[in-house]
């Protein structure tokens, strides 16, 4: 058959091929653009996300396998908190991966509907313990210790102000330990899964003797906090959270989850 071939195309109309051919750069162009690699900011949260973690991170895995439903890759940059939130609402990148979502971040970044896991804030004792369900009220008259920076609720926050509660803040999880062994506090704030993986990282070997015995107020959901300087935002953001119910739906998610001894 010669070049100049002549098809009809939905109308009944003829084609030739240069016309085919073009109809088909369209759609092959329109579903690249679809199919763009989506750049994430974070900062290495361990063990849910972290550049040196296996897929980095169960959180990560997670956001991958979500937008690769609707057919993008993702980058995931890992970098200091501030700089990952100012960075993304100033629309260098899409999102930031596992954010906590508050009033204020609700209003600069859309953020997504399904939550990608808990980091919520326990309150963490000795396994020996008679303290259960605690909330941040039931805390007067007890010590809390937290890393520098953690947040806590306003509630929480205000028994810490009129001494009500006492705190003793660290620069880093691991010192925590050594003073809840030495009683000089009476409880870790600070996520299980988080405050889990940095005892084995820093004892290896050792028994983690620890529980939850209540939470803080502050809402802990992993949630995806989208760049509302992107465009075309609105619709990547629907279909992560698409994806994430269909996960959910079909077991995916708890494969990931139990994967990475969520």
């Amino acid at each position: 058959m010669c070049s100049t071939a002549i098809y009809k195309g939905f109308t009944g109309q003829p084609m030739t091929r240069s016309v085919i051919y073009a109809f088909l750069m369209y759609f092959l162009t329109g579903a690249l653009l679809r199919a763009e690699t989506i750049t994430m900011a974070t900062a290495e949260w361990s063990p849910f996300y972290g550049a040196d973690l296996p897929k980095q991170g169960g959180v990560s895995e997670i956001t991958r396998q979500a937008l690769k439903r609707s057919g993008h890759e993702v980058t995931i940059h890992f970098m200091p908190w501030a700089r990952a939130m100012h960075d993304v609402k100033e629309g260098k990148y899409h999102g930031v991966l596992g954010c906590w979502a508050n009033k204020q971040v609700r209003k600069d970044y859309l953020v997504s509907q399904e939550v990608m896991g808990s980091g919520d804030g326990h309150f963490l004792a000795k396994k020996a313990s008679p303290d259960t369900e605690l909330i941040p009220e039931a805390l007067r008259g007890k010590v809390v210790g937290f890393v520098r920076g953690y947040p806590v609720s306003e509630t929480l926050n205000g028994l810490f102000g009129r001494r009500e509660v006492g705190k003793s803040e660290v620069s880093h999880i691991g010192q925590l330990y050594g003073l809840l062994e030495l009683k000089r506090i009476d409880l870790i704030l600070e996520n299980y899964q988080v405050a889990k993986y940095h005892f084995f990282k820093n004892f290896p070997g050792e028994e983690f003797d620890l529980k939850i015995v209540g939470k803080d107020y502050v809402d802990g959901g992993l949630y995806m906090c989208w760049s509302r300087s992107k465009a075309g935002i609105e619709a990547i953001a629907e279909a992560f959270d698409r994806a994430i119910r269909q996960m959910r739906t079909d077991g995916s998610l708890e494969k990931i989850e139990q994967a990475f001894g969520f």
